[in-house]
């Protein structure tokens, strides 16, 4: 019998690339998303730390124009957080398509892998039926030889 050949080969090898490439995507996606994370993280911290810092200064020691200078920057770095965090949305969306993108390409793969194990499977049950016939047209051989040389003319 013939070596076992896949037909859909060529194919399977395409949906494995995919689904690395996905994973790649999916990866570098999540890798954004933690950075976006730390970066609104960060935000936060320095502006809790600049406001911690302005009240232990006390607001009847700082002059009008110190008080106008904090406000704009507070307002800065409000925005800043504001931002940070729709960026961080947005790669949050991100990772969720590549996610989904991801989990598609696995599913078409996987299709194509178990059609080529019921094939192999078919391949292998054909395999051991031709190898029994074989062997039994063998066995029949030689009992038919064994019984002439014997002189039995059944």
């Amino acid at each position: 019998m013939k070596k076992f050949r896949f037909s859909l080969e060529q194919i399977l090898e395409y949906r494995r690339q995919l689904e690395s490439a996905r994973l790649s995507a999916y990866g570098r996606a999540a890798m954004a998303l933690r950075q976006r994370q730390a970066e609104l993280e960060q935000l936060g911290r320095e502006l809790a730390e600049y406001r911690a810092r302005m009240a232990q200064r006390g607001i009847g020691k700082i002059s009008a124009a110190e008080l106008a200078l904090y406000r704009s920057y507070l307002g800065h770095c409000e925005v800043k957080v504001s931002e940070a965090a729709e960026w961080m949305m947005h790669a949050a969306r991100d990772v969720e398509e590549q996610r989904r993108e991801l989990v598609k390409a696995r599913r078409e793969k996987r299709v194509i892998e178990r059609l080529k194990d019921i094939r192999r499977g078919q391949y292998d049950y054909e395999a051991a039926r031709e190898e029994t016939a074989q062997l039994d047209e063998v066995a029949a051989t030689r009992f038919i030889a064994r019984r002439s040389a014997a002189g039995d003319p059944r």
